[in-house]
Order: C-alpha cells, then structure tokens, then sequence
C-alpha cells in the first residue's frame, strides 16, 4: 500500500505492507485526513518534537531515528473485522488516534510501520475508541471530528458562561475551530484578532462577531468596547488598581504558539482574565510573572480531548450544529500531500487541506 512517512525531514510516498490488526482492531481504508499543524511540526521539527516529549512526559512520543507515518485527522471505512465485533465491513468510521497495546499506548499519525496514519491507504484503529459515522455525514465533515475536538476541549476548559465576552488571538485552524465552537455555544460578542486579512474574513464566516487587525488597533482595546455593561449581573472580577465594574469577564484564547505571545496577553488582559493557551509553542519562552499576578490572570493550559468530547464533537458536526465546513480549503490526491504541505507552511489561502489517499 502507499503511504506518505517523514523522514530525516524529508516527505515522501513509499510502499509499505498492509498492516495486520491485532485483537480489538479493525483494519479500515483511509478514506480522508486532514493535516494539521503538528504534522507540518514532525516535518520540519522532528528531533525537536522528540527531545520535548521526552523532558515533559519521560519518553519520546516519536522515533525520530525512523521513518514516522503521519496523519491523525482521518476518517475510514471498516475492511476487516473479528467474529463478534459491533462494526462490519463498510461502515464509515472515526477514531481517537491511539491504539491501546499490550506494549503501550501507540499514537497513530505519529508512529513507524507497524502503525499507519491517515495518510496511509489502509491502517488501523482500536475498536474500542472508534465510533461510526452516523446521519450521513459526509467523509470531509467526519473528517474534521479530531481538530474540532481539540477545539471543543480548549473551549471547555475556558469554562465559559454566557457572560464571558470571549477574545480570540491567532485565526488559523485552531483559533476558527474556537470560534467555531463558541458560535455554537452561544458564548459571544465574540472578538478575533489576526494580522492575515484572508484569516480575518474566515473569521467574520466562522462566527465572530468584531474582527481586528492587531497591526492597526489593539484586540484589547477592542474586546473592552465589546464587553461593555451597565448590568452589576453581567460585570466580571473588579479589582481597586484595575477596575472592571463596567466589563463584563474576559475569556482569551491564545490560539499562535509563538515565543512572546503569552506574555503580549498578560500583558494585554484585563483584571480577572481567564486565559487558555492553545497555541503549541516548541521553543522555550518566558514570562513576567508580576503581569498574571497583579491581575490575577488565571492561565489555563490545553492538549487534547477526553473520548467523551471526540463523541459529543462528532454528534455536533452530524447533528447540523457545529458549522465547521468554512475551514475546508481543499482535497488533494496522496501524490500531491507534498505540494499542501508547502502551502500550508505559507497559509494566507489554506486553512485546512484534506488528503484522500486512495486518490
């Protein structure tokens, strides 16, 4: 079978041997997967990627001395499955990208050959975290059950409540993804700030509500015209330095991952902030921490989803309820992942290319 694999940060289509599931796996055809900001990470960042796993969790999440079969954004039709399963052949399928093994958990889109991604023709799923596709939904919108995940989880570690006037900085994929969930959510005026006009378009499309340019004018100024009150029932935290009787709370989401940009909101925030960091920054960064204290800014850190919210995101996009659709850009063949791969290293046009590796 084909299948896109990195290797000493090169890309390239190789053929590989079609993989063999164990118990509690179902082997599928990939049918599209989605790539993600990570993938272009492995890419680029491998040994990176690999040390900082290794000081954060004890082990490398990756081998960066072999060849690492990418894609985690997928959806699949089932080809094979043992007596007794709950799935059968044809059934459309997404899954968590892990399978649990007696060895240890194996994460799929970041694994050597025993362990295809969705950039694989055929690869496998662990039955047990992988759910059917249900009303129809179409493969690109299933498509996009993980990245909406790791949106919803990141929204529901805000907390919010219909108070909270949410601010958003960064409109990529994760920051409209956020957007995304809070206009589902109800949870707004909802404030959007990102340098790119083409992402700030994307944003008024996914559902904010003010769209700034941080080049012409502060997002925090911005969000403060936004969160304006005269209700005492809506104002957030009031402080005798910063004030905020007249502010409803602020809900940021940091959605770039850069060096600096954690420190650009703590020093931008209002008194009382709730701040969640999505953006994965992989080089090392520093804070004031005199900002978050004076103001009491409550940093919240996200990664991930619980199964739980992959199976709610899925039932939203099925259900008609989470409008995701706008953050497709494109679908390509498996012969030209390379060439989206290089577009998204460039993304003033894509937002999020989907590969069809049977294509």
């Amino acid at each position: 079978m084909r299948s896109a694999i990195v290797e000493d940060n090169n890309l390239k289509i190789v053929d590989l041997p079609e993989p063999k599931p164990r118990q509690n796996e179902l082997l599928i055809k990939s049918l599209v997967c989605g790539i993600c900001g990570s993938d272009l990470h492995c890419r680029h960042h491998t040994h990176e990627i690999a040390e900082s796993s290794r000081e954060v969790v004890g082990s490398s999440i990756i081998d960066a001395d072999k060849p690492i079969l990418m894609g985690h954004e997928f959806v699949g039709e089932v080809l094979e499955t043992r007596q007794g399963s709950t799935f059968k052949a044809g059934d459309q399928v997404v899954s968590l990208p892990f399978l649990m093994r007696e060895e240890g958990l194996a994460m799929i889109g970041f694994s050597s050959a025993d362990v295809p991604g969705g950039f694989s023709e055929q690869m496998l799923v662990d039955s047990r975290l992988t759910m059917k596709v249900p009303n129809g939904l179409s493969p690109e919108m299933a498509a996009l059950t993980e990245p909406m995940a790791v949106a919803l989880h990141a929204v529901n570690r805000g907390e919010p409540t219909r108070n909270h006037v949410p601010l958003v900085i960064g409109c990529g994929p994760i920051g409209l993804a956020v957007i995304a969930v809070l206009k589902m959510m109800k949870i707004g005026p909802i404030v959007a700030s990102d340098f790119s006009r083409a992402r700030r378009d994307l944003a008024r499309k996914m559902g904010a509500d003010v769209v700034v340019n941080p080049a012409a004018h502060s997002p925090y100024e911005s969000w403060k015209e936004a969160a304006q009150t005269a209700s005492p029932e809506e104002a957030g935290p009031i402080s005798p330095l910063f004030g905020g009787a007249d502010l409803r709370p602020s809900l940021i989401f940091e959605c770039v991952g850069v060096p600096g940009l954690i420190q650009n909101v703590c020093t931008g925030a209002p008194y009382g902030s709730r701040v969640v960091v999505v953006g994965l920054c992989m080089e090392k960064d520093a804070i004031m921490p005199s900002y978050p204290v004076m103001k009491e800014i409550d940093l919240r850190f996200v990664s991930f989803y619980s199964g739980e919210e992959f199976g709610a995101t899925l039932n939203h996009l099925a259900n008609g309820e989470l409008d995701a659709g706008g953050l497709i850009s494109d679908t390509v063949g498996l012969s030209d992942i390379e060439s989206a791969f290089d577009r998204l290293g460039k993304p003033e046009n894509d937002v999020k290319i989907l590969v069809k590796p049977s294509e």
